[in-house]
């Protein structure tokens, strides 16, 4: 392969891949998921955060201590008043609302989707328009190898400014909570789910309160229980995607002679076979640019025979070799199924693959 076809190919992977590093949302509650109980030395106090007043927030903000995030944890850059967990109690069910699910599908891709999210709570949060803190660009989420990274739910509590900024080497993404949630018919959190890899910034308060929860979130390798089709993906932005398409079909040295261009599917799917108005994430996105340039995209299974021979077949779901043998597994694909052979001899760019076991079978567009 060509140094201009390898660009193509980097070109196109990037637009896939490159997806933001978060995902965000807004859900309706009630005083049954917004009770707060904490406690300051011998004090305890309540109180409903679907429907605080100001001075029942400042109460809480007076009895958090200074949260020194940011440079050297210094304290003058301390950029809210925080809570351990071991001094309140939260009826907020982030199961029974649907966020550890949301979290699922939203942000895990690849060979980490169909694992199960566990969220761990960490810390309460609260944000006032006195306090002395600058606006600091923190990653603040444990290095510990199961935690892939950080949920932030903010309560519906009146304030101005607060918004999260986040980045990840020279993109920036603002959610700002107020606007997500002005127009909602009720009083509805906003959750913001993120990366390990990307950085948060709060903008300072300028009035109100904001409060938030903190939890890290970890990664179960145990398939957990099947997903709601309600919930969507997270997807690359496909007019990146679309462009990049675009340009490697209009270059003359990408294909010349013609043959597939081939996209792996992402994510895992419970039930065969395959059908495009069940595909999410990239996955649909990438079938769904295809159809709006006229490729004529469909699914396909890919079977690599043991490290000789890749061979494509035209179906959504995957055969039965059962009872075929190693010799006579392209022949069979080929022979009987309409397979195509698109990798020989066990090498792709020069490269030898090896021997596996077999058949090895992925689904592609």
């Amino acid at each position: 392969m060509g140094t201009t076809s390898k660009s193509i190919l980097n070109s196109l992977e990037a637009a896939i891949t490159r997806k933001p590093p978060f995902c965000t949302g807004i859900i309706p509650i009630t005083s049954e998921h917004a009770s707060l109980s904490y406690k300051r030395g011998e004090i305890a106090n309540w109180l409903d955060l679907s429907q605080a007043t100001p001075s029942q927030l400042q109460a809480l903000a007076e009895a958090c201590v200074p949260a020194s995030f940011g440079f050297e944890q210094r304290e003058d850059h301390h950029r809210a008043g925080k809570m351990d967990k071991t001094n309140f109690l939260t009826s907020l069910d982030l199961a029974n609302l649907g966020i550890v699910d949301r979290v699922r599908q939203q942000l895990l891709y690849g060979p980490d989707d169909g694992k199960y999210v566990k969220a761990g709570l960490s810390t309460l949060n609260v944000y006032g328009p006195n306090s002395p803190f600058e606006s600091t660009k923190t990653n603040n989420t444990p290095l510990t190898d199961n935690i892939f990274g950080s949920l932030i739910v903010i309560f519906p509590t009146l304030h101005k400014g607060a918004t999260l900024k986040l980045s990840r080497d020279d993109e920036e993404w603002i959610v700002d909570s107020t606007v997500l949630t002005q127009n909602a018919p009720s009083p509805s959190i906003t959750y913001i789910a993120f990366h390990r890899g990307a950085d948060h910034e709060v903008i300072p308060v300028t009035a109100g309160y904001r409060v938030t929860l903190t939890y890290n979130l970890f990664l179960d390798p145990n398939p957990g229980k099947a997903l709601s089709s309600s919930v969507q993906a997270v997807t690359p932005d496909a007019d990146v995607f679309h462009n990049a398409l675009l340009a490697a079909l209009d270059n003359p040295s990408a294909l010349p002679d013609g043959g597939y261009l081939g996209f792996g599917v992402s994510y895992k799917y419970d039930t065969e076979p395959v059908d495009a108005d069940r595909l999410k994430g990239s996955d649909a996105m990438i079938f769904r640019v295809c159809e709006d340039l006229s490729l004529a995209p469909s699914l396909n299974a890919v079977y690599n025979s043991g490290g000789v021979e890749d061979v494509l077949v035209s179906t959504n779901f995957f055969l039965s070799l059962d009872g075929v043998t190693y010799e006579d597994v392209v022949e069979v694909l080929c022979d009987h199924h309409e397979g195509k052979i698109i990798v020989e001899g066990g090498k792709e760019n020069g490269i030898s693959r090896g021997r596996r076991s077999w058949p090895i079978a992925k689904m592609c567009l």
